[in-house]
């Protein structure tokens, strides 16, 4: 309901008022005092202020939109997931409604002064209120949790079970800094079709750099805080960003790079890690650290599905080529692989088996597919190629895993022979590129089973790969902020720049 009253103007949402001739002929308009008496607007005016009460109750209160940013900002700090002071959690609606240890129902549906939460916030005494060591609520927000609770403290959101940061919506980013005081690690980066622009990932926004000079040509702002996952569409016009900040807030976006316009698909409870086109790009798979994996029309930016099946963050996502299998790598040491409507279809366990002096049980960081054969590597020191199916006809107890791990034709393992565990796993045609956390670069060939390249010196922390076949690049961004270029055909670094805007000079949307 719009205001009736804004400042001292009278707004009239109804029918025009009648004409009056004597305001006609200069198109003024017409003064309410002068068609009308004022004993009729002093009737009027006073019908519409008694009237405010029941037009200002019109709408019930919204748990999702009014409630639930309140309880999330204000209580869930000390009674949230991780911490339950007084023996009671308020991070989702249901965990909202039990009693902490007092034993007194937090929400008496109907009966405000009954509900120990509107009890605890109303209260002066400064040793009881909620919450404790912080400003109390002010006016607007008590009356909003009376009135909820008033009203029969009714749920409308879809499953009560759900964050409550989740129900919040997306956020309206800050803008990115002018210039950077100091680089930011680079966490996410992708080729323009063609190879000549690089998309890096910064602080609430992606920067665009051309490949030859490293210099900065474009800013596209009003993004997550961090950028963890980009890939750019095959005609280069959407931009696919995952991001979020960490432990707070994940989103899921499409943005259009003509425009820098950006449409959420989805937000989450924690940092969005990957999220990954299928391959004619109407569909999006996105996982994190909320340990989550969605599905996305691109179309209408419906879900599609949802599973939580793994017991840790979600670090890579991938469509097979024909969209049959979504897979998701986890640090719980396995891949998990959807049927297209999101039926979980089988778990690979292959990063648990110990292979000669190589012990399992080493996170998943990697997975992509190449035709039926699924690749994926972590923390253990072989490139793994299965296949979906193979794994799941030959599923079975703890007890047997050995043997069935061992039996011929089950999966490949391809030595990489790099000292530290690998993050990323970039799939061309039969040629596979990884990143280790060090810097390392490895090309391996899968139709011979063996190294054709290594590219850089072990270094820093290094996140994020992407390779430009057509340009013959690659792309490597870590944790100093630098992105360096390696040529295929040579292994030689061409380009090091440092991802770090200095000015407003280049053009920011």
């Amino acid at each position: 309901m719009k205001n009736v009253f804004r400042s001292t103007e009278f707004i009239w949402y109804g029918p025009k008022w009648p004409s009056c001739p004597r305001h006609e002929e200069n198109k003024t308009g017409c003064p309410l005092g002068a068609f009308i008496g004022a004993s009729t607007i002093g009737a009027i005016l006073t019908g519409i202020i008694l009237a405010l009460p029941a037009l200002a109750h019109a709408q019930p209160v919204s748990f999702s939109k009014e409630i639930a940013p309140i309880i999330q900002r204000r209580c869930v700090g000390c009674h949230g997931e991780r911490t339950n002071l007084g023996e009671w959690r308020a991070h989702t609606f249901a965990a909202l409604l039990k009693s902490g240890a007092s034993g007194k129902a937090m929400i008496v549906p109907g009966k405000p002064e009954a509900s120990e939460l509107y009890r605890r916030i109303l209260t002066k005494d400064e040793d009881t209120r909620m919450p404790k060591s912080d400003d109390a609520l002010d006016a607007r927000q008590l009356a909003l949790v009376k009135r909820w609770i008033t009203e029969g403290a009714k749920f409308d959101g879809t499953t009560k079970t759900t964050l409550l940061k989740t129900l919040l919506g997306p956020r309206t980013h800050p803008a990115a800094p002018v210039s950077y005081r100091t680089p930011v690690p680079v966490l996410a980066l992708a080729f323009m079709p063609g190879g000549k622009v690089l998309a890096v990932g910064g602080y609430n926004e992606v920067t665009l750099w051309d490949v030859e000079t490293g210099k900065l040509l474009r800013r596209i702002g009003g993004l997550p805080q961090r950028i963890q996952s980009l890939q750019v569409s095959r005609e280069g016009k959407t931009l696919l960003v995952g991001g979020g900040i960490p432990g707070e807030y994940g989103e899921v976006a499409l943005v259009e790079l003509a425009t820098g316009r950006r449409r959420v698909l989805d937000t989450f409870g924690d940092l969005v890690l990957a999220a990954r086109f299928n391959a004619d790009e109407t569909r999006v798979a996105a996982g994190g650290a909320e340990a989550s994996v969605r599905c996305y029309s691109v179309k209408d930016g419906e879900r599609l599905w949802s599973m939580s099946v793994h017991a840790d963050w979600v670090t890579s996502v991938a469509f097979s080529g024909d969209s049959k299998f979504v897979a998701s790598a986890s640090r719980d040491h396995t891949v998990k692989v959807y049927e297209a409507d999101g039926t979980l279809y089988t778990t690979y366990s292959g990063h648990n088996r110990q292979i000669g002096q190589y012990k399992g049980q080493a996170p998943v960081y990697g997975v992509s597919f190449m035709g039926d054969t699924a690749l994926s590597v972590g923390g253990s020191k072989w490139v793994q190629q299965w296949e979906p199916e193979k794994a799941k006809a030959e599923s079975g107890d703890a007890g047997d895993m050995e043997e069935r791990f061992f039996k011929q034709g089950h999966a490949r393992f391809l030595a990489h022979n790099c000292q530290k565990e690998l993050y990323q796993l970039c799939l061309k045609g039969d040629q596979v590129f990884t990143l280790a956390s060090d810097g390392i670069v490895k090309q391996l060939d899968l139709t011979t089973q063996r190294e054709v390249r290594s590219f850089g010196q072990s270094g820093d922390f290094t996140f994020c790969l992407d390779t430009d076949l057509t340009a013959q690049k690659i792309a490597v961004g870590g944790f100093d902020g630098t992105v360096r270029i390696f040529e295929i055909a040579t292994g030689q670094q061409k380009q090091a720049f440092a991802a770090r805007p200095l000015s407003n000079l280049a053009q920011r949307r």
